[in-house]
């Protein structure tokens, strides 16, 4: 999202409120002109798996009967395997080309940020490759980091089919054990991920899409492509101290997203991607917040 250019004149008509069911349609006519690279799945995608989502979180800019700049605020919950705090995350954030320049994502952005105060929300999380831009609004940069990995020759690991049940209680140990607040994911929340990451540009290469996966006791959120894999979230029940080696018997060049702690722990050298993840603190509490790639919005 940019914002620049000169004022230009408000036409009595421009309105700026909170969405409908009655919207929808011409929301995600918006989105799919701004973001040509995303199908119209990915959008009701939300609408029909999210637990958390109602018309009502996304901010409007309207022109008469027409949507000219949208915010989606996505209410998630997040958990570091001992307490709940309520959070959001702003995405799909579109203003239409003739609209631009008068500053629309800005105010729609505030008044997210206002709402969410109210609301008590803890924080608002988002992903960007202009922070410049959230920084005005308070948003800190927490960074996402990658790492490149190089197969090991020799016996080859092969991915495998993984239960719900095995996904949810390894994702819960893991990140209790790396004491980060990371999404809540339960039954509901796993079957809508899968369904707007299968319609996500992010998430997919021609037929291939992400699934999670697992090797040796490990589970991950894998997109294997023709020359590599990457791999957007990775955690397991217990220690594993073989960690990077099952992910160098996987056959193929890696790129490993992950948070610094656990990619120090592998003792590879990682460097900061194009995009990052910002976060904005809307009260105190104590520790860290994570947003695994497979959780992006």
């Amino acid at each position: 999202m940019k914002e620049s250019g000169e004022p230009k004149t408000w036409s009595q008509s421009v309105e700026i409120r909170r969405g409908t069911f009655q919207d929808f349609e011409k929301v995600v006519e918006l989105l799919r002109l701004v973001f040509p690279q995303d199908e119209r799945g990915y959008y009701f995608g939300f609408l029909r798996f999210d637990p958390f989502f109602h018309p009502r979180d996304v901010w409007l800019v309207t022109d008469g009967k027409e949507v000219v700049s949208c915010l989606f605020l996505l209410r998630r919950l997040f958990s570091d395997g001992e307490r709940l705090l309520p959070g959001g995350g702003i995405a799909n954030v579109a203003t239409r080309p003739d609209f631009r320049g008068r500053g629309l994502a800005s105010l729609l952005l505030q008044e997210a940020i206002l709402q969410s105060k109210k609301e008590g929300l803890s924080f608002l999380v988002l992903v960007t490759e202009i922070p410049a831009f959230y920084e005005r609004f308070g948003f800190q940069d927490l960074g996402k980091f990658v790492a490149y990995l190089t197969p090991q020759e020799g016996f080859t690991l092969a991915l495998s089919r993984v239960k719900d049940e095995e996904i949810l209680d390894a994702y819960e140990a893991f990140y209790r054990r790396m004491e980060l607040l990371v999404p809540f994911r339960n039954l509901g929340y796993l079957r809508g991920l899968r369904v707007w990451n299968r319609y996500s540009s992010r998430f997919r290469e021609g037929k291939k899409v992400a699934s999670f996966r697992k090797v040796d006791g490990v589970v991950g959120y894998f997109l294997e492509k023709e020359t590599e894999i990457e791999v957007f979230d990775l955690f397991s029940r217990g220690n594993r101290s073989n960690l990077l080696e099952i992910l160098q018997s996987l056959g193929k060049p890696l790129r490993l997203f992950h948070h610094p702690v656990v990619l120090r722990h592998l003792g590879v050298p990682f460097s900061r991607d194009r995009e990052t993840v910002m976060v904005l603190y809307l009260r105190a509490f104590s520790g860290e917040v994570y947003l695994p790639v497979a959780d992006y919005f």
